[in-house]
């Protein structure tokens, strides 16, 4: 199989090692501990700016900004993890590193570098020069009050470790390292580059777990603002501006994407923007690095083959065993706070999936730099009566949203007091796709010309007339005929006239074209999905010309709270199989919106999001369905049940009718 060409998402100025040969792992039984230092619970948590920031300098003289962190608070005397388990797919990982031994739980572990299932294994190798395994897996679960070192997020939870990157990442090995059975939290401290559309890998396996309220899986959003396309396989001397969503599996709702901040509270400068960030947390800059967990010992690790500074070298005799360095930052690191912080969520409220999560986040994030406006092109490369990048927006719901921040900064304490306290239950998650997973609302093929170099751009419009549900993820997937599409940006507007930039202007992204590229946006959470939808496409430089071929929308929500109409109408009747081909009679009510049907293998209730639109037909052939978040073909000679429900203009559901069949 194809190597999927994955990256670890660490600091700007760090080199990534896919594995490779080095000294053996290190004999840790002469460790000792640091000398504690006055009034900290472990030997180096006063310099653990990120959840405690007091302004304190971090071996320089530089000095943060008060309050600029992810606010633990005292969360730790509520929840420490206990009981959850987080799964970190990485590369080398050194759970017999003195602050991760605890935690660890080697019987769980993957090594993927082994060649077949089910890869059982401890996730450490020899590669002396890759710590950041290592270094993620302390932010989220490094013991505490063993008087050493640090501690993590969640310093409670069971930690396992995949080591996935040393590999030679086949599919099936990245499907394999999405699953463990029951609940997990998933953390990816990598990711592709964005200067070219990164095809959906294992997407079915991913949103089976999460549609099913299984796994919560956290992303790192990448450090790839404003990177050169030498890493892509262009020059050197390029500026690509970078897009979170390019990367496809990070487009989808089933993901929690996560950008880094800095001590100073501001986004950091590499920091990849996206429609589809979710939260942010702190992740450092080359003044404020994070302190984390290395490679024990003095001739090994990070701390020692990438510029040591003097903390990394035991200068200041904080660091005795070289075991910990404070010298990198990146998405790599934001991402396993939340992941550590959702740990705690989980131990607060066990029932808890990845929707309640979500929403919990975005509900207490923090929103940072409030006053942050509009902005223009980062390199100058700005289109006249055009903005380029919107500021901070508050929708029609209320919610703030900004393509750096998402919905704001990460605030352990109070998503730790909503999760102890809440008393609410999502309604069920509602898909407006087909049946067969095609987008109900489509554009078919316009092929309506973009015009160069022009702010007016052209406008299609599409009218959602079958859905009123309150949104929580939107995905828009295009087409686009361009000899350069680097220059094209994308703006969808909601009913509401909420805007969200899915894509901005003179990117400099590497490829000719898009063909169904999908961009997912958080901007239009909690708003209503009702009535014109309308995409704008925009070339911000001449010479170039194309055309925006098709564009489809997919909404996932619920029906929310009504205060109006509560009747639900009555259900269809005269339901019936002629082979594979459905057919019912609608009921006598005049306000139905759509029908929905779930396909079923046996008599049982459908799962969450399988319920799928029929576009309205009350008799249709059924080839295709969505099963536990997953696409089956219907099979010769295996039985089926069809559930069949009617909804309102009101987003009210009528008894389900049933009928069993076997397929032809």
């Amino acid at each position: 199989m194809m190597r999927i060409n994955l990256i670890l998402i660490l600091c700007l100025f760090f080199s990534c090692s896919d594995g490779g040969s080095g000294n053996s792992p290190g004999n840790y039984s002469n460790y000792q501990a640091e000398t504690p230092r006055p009034n900290t619970v472990d030997a180096l948590s006063s310099y653990m700016w990120y959840l405690l920031n007091t302004g304190q300098s971090i071996f320089n003289s530089y000095h943060g900004t008060p309050g600029a962190d992810a606010h633990l608070g005292n969360a730790h005397d509520i929840v420490t993890g206990r009981g959850v388990t987080v799964v970190i797919s990485d590369g080398r990982i050194d759970f017999s590193h003195p602050d991760l031994a605890t935690n660890a739980d080697l019987s769980r572990s993957r090594n993927y570098v082994h060649t077949s299932p089910p890869y059982l294994g401890n996730p450490n190798t020899t590669d002396d020069s890759d710590s950041h395994g290592t270094a993620t897996s302390g932010l989220i679960g490094a013991e505490k009050n063993n008087g050493i070192g640090t501690f993590g997020v969640a310093p409670n939870a069971t930690l396992v470790g995949f080591n996935f990157i040393s590999s030679d990442q086949t599919l099936a090995k990245y499907i394999d390292q999405m699953s463990l059975t029951g609940g997990e939290v998933f953390n990816y401290s990598y990711g592709t580059s964005t200067c070219f559309v990164n095809p959906v890998e294992g997407l079915n396996d991913l949103r089976s777990n999460s549609v099913s309220r299984k796994n919560i899986y956290v992303i790192s959003g990448g450090n790839d603002f404003l990177d050169t396309l030498e890493s892509c396989g262009g020059s050197s001397n390029e500026i690509y501006t970078g897009n979170g969503n390019l990367d496809q599996i990070q487009s989808y709702p089933y993901v929690i994407m996560v950008g880094a901040t800095t001590s100073t509270g501001k986004m950091a400068s590499y920091s990849t923007p996206s429609s589809n960030n979710w939260i942010s947390a702190p992740g450092g800059d080359s003044k404020a690095g994070m302190i984390l967990d290395d490679l024990v010992g003095c001739t090994r690790g990070w701390g020692q083959t990438s510029s040591p500074g003097p903390f990394d070298n035991n200068e200041n005799g904080l660091n005795p065993f070289c075991s910990y360095t404070a010298s990198f930052m990146g998405t790599s690191f934001s991402g396993p706070i939340v992941s550590g912080a959702i740990a705690l969520l989980k131990e607060a409220s066990p029932d808890l999936g990845w929707r309640q999560i979500k929403y919990i986040l975005a509900k207490t994030a923090k929103k940072l730099n409030p006053n942050e406006g509009d902005k223009g092109h980062p390199l100058g490369d700005d289109l006249a009566g055009h903005t380029y990048s919107y500021g901070w927006r508050t929708n029609a719901a209320g919610f703030n949203f900004h393509n750096l921040y998402g919905f704001g900064q990460l605030d352990i304490e109070s998503a730790v007091s909503v999760a102890k306290n809440i008393n609410f239950n999502l309604y069920e998650l509602i898909n407006t796709d087909a049946l067969d997973d095609s987008p109900s609302y489509d554009s078919g093929k316009i092929n309506v010309s973009i015009p160069d170099k022009s702010a007016a751009g052209m406008t299609s419009t599409l009218s959602v007339n079958r859905h009123n549900i309150v949104l929580e993820h939107v995905l828009v997937t295009v087409s686009i005929d361009h000899p350069y599409v680097g220059d094209v940006g994308l703006e969808l507007t909601s009913p509401a006239g909420t805007k969200s930039k899915l894509m901005m202007i003179n990117n400099n992204i590497l490829p000719q074209n898009f063909v169904n590229v999908t961009f997912g946006s958080n901007a239009f959470y909690g708003e209503r999905s009702a009535g014109n939808w309308t995409l704008k496409a925009i070339d911000g430089a001449a010479e170039d010309v194309g055309k925006l071929v098709s564009w489809k929308l997919s909404l996932i929500g619920n029906k929310g709270d009504s205060s109006g109409d509560l009747i639900p109408p009555a259900a269809v009747s005269a339901l019936a199989m002629n082979g594979n081909t459905l057919s019912f009679s609608p009921p006598a009510d005049n306000d139905i919106a759509r029908y929905e049907v779930c396909i079923s293998t046996d008599t049982s209730s459908c799962g969450e999001g399988d319920f799928r639109n029929l576009k309205n037909n009350t008799s249709s052939t059924i080839t295709s369905f969505i099963n536990n978040g997953t696409k089956k073909i219907l099979l010769s000679g295996s039985t089926y049940t069809a559930h069949v429900r009617a909804v309102d203009t009101s987003e009210n559901v009528s008894a389900e009718q049933t009928v069993s069949w076997t397929a032809p």
